[in-house]
């Protein structure tokens, strides 16, 4: 069984254990390769559920029992005598003087009334008021780990890999298909035209001449330090890469053009570029 696949398999159980839903968290945060969208409804479904649980396991635990008074006094004689009171004790308590008797009543009313004002100050004031003291230091103590949680992830992502500044290249599902929809693209430095899209945009990364790469639905251009191109669609006659960071573009006229770019964008560059030349053909056509 491969490595990924235990992972899932072992974030599924803890999820579905319920009691260990923080380490599947983590798992599922650091070890999967799930989707991004689908881990943030796991996280928040998972935390609810987690809170609920514990909020349920304080309120029992915390909520007073039975107290053992009530039950024996259910057992009381109308003068106020308890069934379980032994014989013996109440023969001698019946002997003695009325003055005395009732001296001794008194006391033990007063020690009951002591006894049950520590008891009910030591139990608080309902059976909720325990539970609710305690529930809202562990739901900030969730909070604080989904929210240290999210910050070592992303911290962690910029780290490992790079990060497109102008689009989200994870909304490209690769291969490209012709109805395919293409992401949102924050690129301003290119004028486009009214019926202009822009398809697709990332840095390039030739040492000291750096700059961006552009695919429009029209053209793709290279905008660097020392140079800037543009080549219509209809001009492309082939696009193959040449490195894991770098491809080349030869047009009609025999004239290539490489461009230089991280190895995690390549891919994309050149399905979008294909793509975009298939249906910028396509619409030639019907024309």
């Amino acid at each position: 069984m491969k490595k990924n696949n235990f992972l899932s398999i072992l974030t599924i159980v803890c999820f579905a254990s319920i009691l260990f839903i923080p380490i599947g968290l983590v798992l599922m945060w650091f070890s999967t390769k799930w989707k991004t969208k689908l881990k943030i409804i796991l996280t928040t479904a998972g935390t609810i559920l987690y809170a609920g649980l514990l909020a349920l396991l304080l309120w029992f635990l915390l909520s007073p029992s039975v107290k053992q008074e009530d039950f024996t006094a259910n057992f009381t004689t109308e003068q106020g005598q308890s069934v379980f009171q032994d014989s013996t004790y109440s023969d001698k308590k019946a002997l003695l003087p009325q003055g005395e008797n009732s001296k001794s009543n008194k006391k033990d009313k007063n020690k009951s009334n002591v006894s049950d004002n520590s008891k009910s100050k030591s139990l608080g004031k309902g059976p909720g008021s325990g539970s609710a003291r305690w529930l809202f230091p562990i739901l900030f103590f969730l909070f604080m780990l989904i929210l240290i949680l999210w910050t070592n992830w992303k911290a962690a992502r910029k780290k490992v890999g790079y990060e497109n500044p102008y689009v989200d290249t994870d909304q490209y599902k690769l291969p490209l298909k012709p109805d395919s929809k293409m992401p949102m693209v924050h690129f301003l430095k290119l004028q486009t035209e009214p019926d202009e899209k822009i398809l697709f945009a990332t840095e390039t990364t030739q040492k000291d001449n750096e700059g961006d790469f552009v695919v429009t639905s029209k053209r793709v251009a290279q905008f660097t330090k020392t140079e800037n191109w543009e080549i219509p669609l209809q001009e492309l006659d082939a696009v193959a890469s040449v490195s894991n960071s770098a491809f080349m573009i030869t047009t009609n006229g025999q004239r290539k053009y490489y461009v230089l770019l991280n190895e995690s964008q390549l891919k994309y560059a050149l399905a979008v570029v294909r793509w975009a030349y298939a249906k910028h053909e396509e619409f030639l056509h019907n024309q």
